[in-house]
């Protein structure tokens, strides 16, 4: 083990100190599976999926991005997102991972015309006692919605997603960038290349 000397370790924690006090402090890195394949998620999930997004201004960029109503994390990625939506379109494909009640969820928000409206009242209820979001009689939601977010399921897995939220989104250089919670706002704007 190299020796450092007293002045070397007062620089190192100088430095150390002002890059802490003086920079942002990043969000980690997405973890990106070796067999994720940016490019095939963007085409299958714009040809293929079933998705939706909150309105807005006609001919925004768009990302694509994987949710399970059942997902903590994809409830973080909602408030982290929510301010850009004037500015990106983000298309939501709700998928089934996390357990039993998450195809049941995703067919509640398919089954409206605003399925934002639906997406915004499972995150205000997502920390309810007893429940997760919100609450479903089985017996009355539509077999092919349901099956919906199992397709979108296929899709997720076959493009090499190996968690939610997963996005991806094409900048301007055409490169397909990978995102998922951890990004702030200011961070997802920069991925999506856009101004707060």
């Amino acid at each position: 083990m190299a020796d450092i000397s007293r002045r070397g370790a007062l620089a190192l924690a100088a430095a150390a100190l002002s890059s802490s006090v003086a920079g942002p402090v990043l969000a980690a890195p997405v973890k990106v599976p070796p067999i994720w394949d940016g490019k095939m998620m963007y085409e299958t999930f714009s040809k293929q999926g079933h998705g939706f997004s909150y309105p807005g201004p006609a001919g925004r960029p768009k990302a694509y991005v994987a949710i399970d109503t059942q997902c903590p994390d994809c409830m973080t990625l909602m408030e982290h997102i929510r301010p850009l939506h004037e500015k990106i379109e983000v298309v939501y494909f709700p998928i089934a991972y996390m357990n039993i009640h998450s195809d049941a969820q995703g067919a509640l928000i398919f089954a409206s015309d605003k399925p934002w409206e639906v997406l915004d009242a499972q995150h205000e209820h997502f920390r309810d006692e007893g429940m997760r979001g919100l609450r479903y009689d089985i017996t009355k939601l539509s077999e092919k919605l349901r099956n919906w977010c199992w397709d979108n399921s296929k899709l997720h897995r076959r493009c090499g997603c190996r968690a939610v939220p997963y996005g991806v989104f094409k900048n301007s250089k055409g490169e397909y960038v990978p995102f998922d919670e951890n990004p702030t706002t200011e961070e997802l704007a920069r991925i999506f290349e856009v101004k707060l």
